[in-house]
């Protein structure tokens, strides 16, 4: 087995078996226990585990993909619950750049202060004379 896959594993097992043995001493509340424990969350977090550690990134990709999948129907809710603050929010943002605006700042060319080779040459060679 390859390191990175070895590493990878390791760390979802520790993860996992760790918040299962919280689990069993009761430390979390059931609304909490209900939310770690939801099946749906287990591709995300093998997804996220696996992005990190492991080299080839597909295998988290697609188990996030999954995850994502897993979740769409509460991300529709979300969305349409969203899109009800939109245009609030555009006005908010308007009237606030109306207001507040930013000023730009003049980019100072770094080129155009610097003497070229052939002029420093020209100075030596006029110093000299």
């Amino acid at each position: 087995m390859k390191e990175n896959n070895r590493i990878a594993w390791g760390i979802f097992l520790l993860v996992f078996g760790f918040i299962f043995l919280l689990k069993q001493l009761s430390v979390f509340s059931p609304e909490i226990e209900a939310a770690v424990f939801n099946f749906r969350n287990l591709p995300l977090v093998f997804g996220l585990i696996f992005l990190i550690v492991h080299e080839n990134k597909s295998i988290g990709i697609v188990s996030l993909a999954i995850g994502v999948l897993l979740y769409l129907k509460d991300i529709i809710i979300w969305t349409k619950s969203l899109s009800d603050f939109i245009w609030p929010i555009l006005l908010i943002g308007a009237g606030a750049v109306l207001l507040f605006p930013t000023k730009k700042k003049k980019e100072v060319n770094a080129e155009s202060h610097e003497i070229a080779p052939t002029t420093d040459k020209k100075l030596n060679n006029n110093q000299k004379s």
